[in-house]
């Protein structure tokens, strides 16, 4: 829609073009994607299930690779350093094994940390339900990083150890800006 609402066709764009806004009461138009979107993109996930603790915060190590053709993501740490300032996506899932049955009044939180402490990201907690079914978490932020932060997703439960499962747990994310 133009300045007066009325309804505007839109030019085609190329190949490898997006849709971008023109700013208000212009339409819209196509335009190249930045040069940095989709860059430094790495995808980690657990080659075996990790004992955690309960009623203890544990930075959550990834250690194998899908793909990290940068080589910006640590698998030693589980922290991914990508060396440049910009704006993140990144998003993490953990499966969660207790090794008993988790109360009604437990809680525990998956989280996205900056530098380990401080800034936290896309946490996501739960309430116990009073069984011992295996749970999943899943979350996601978008952050500002400068050139030597890093990111970690870190757990903690009130009630229950157990193991994070393998395979079913990543960590990925890529730079937008």
């Amino acid at each position: 829609y133009d300045a007066s609402g009325n309804p505007v066709a839109v030019a085609t764009g190329s190949s490898g073009q997006v849709l971008t806004s023109a700013g208000a009461g212009a339409p819209p138009t196509f335009a190249a994607v930045a040069a940095n979107a989709g860059t430094l993109s790495f995808q980690a996930y657990r080659s075996g299930n990790l004992s955690v603790s309960a009623t203890t915060q544990t930075e959550l190590v990834y250690n194998a690779e899908v793909h990290d053709g940068s080589s910006k993501y640590d698998t030693s740490t589980g922290r991914y350093t990508p060396g440049v300032a910009g704006t993140y996506f990144v998003n993490a899932g953990v499966s969660f094994a207790p090794d008993s049955n988790i109360g009604t009044g437990a809680t525990g939180y998956l989280k996205i940390r900056k530098n380990g402490t401080g800034s936290e990201y896309g946490q996501i907690s739960n309430q116990g339900s009073g069984d011992s079914n295996d749970e999943a978490w899943n979350t996601a932020a978008v952050i500002e990083l400068g050139s030597s932060d890093y990111i970690s997703v870190w757990w903690y439960h009130t009630a229950n150890s157990g193991n994070m499962l393998s395979v079913q747990s990543w960590f990925s994310g890529f730079r937008i800006a």
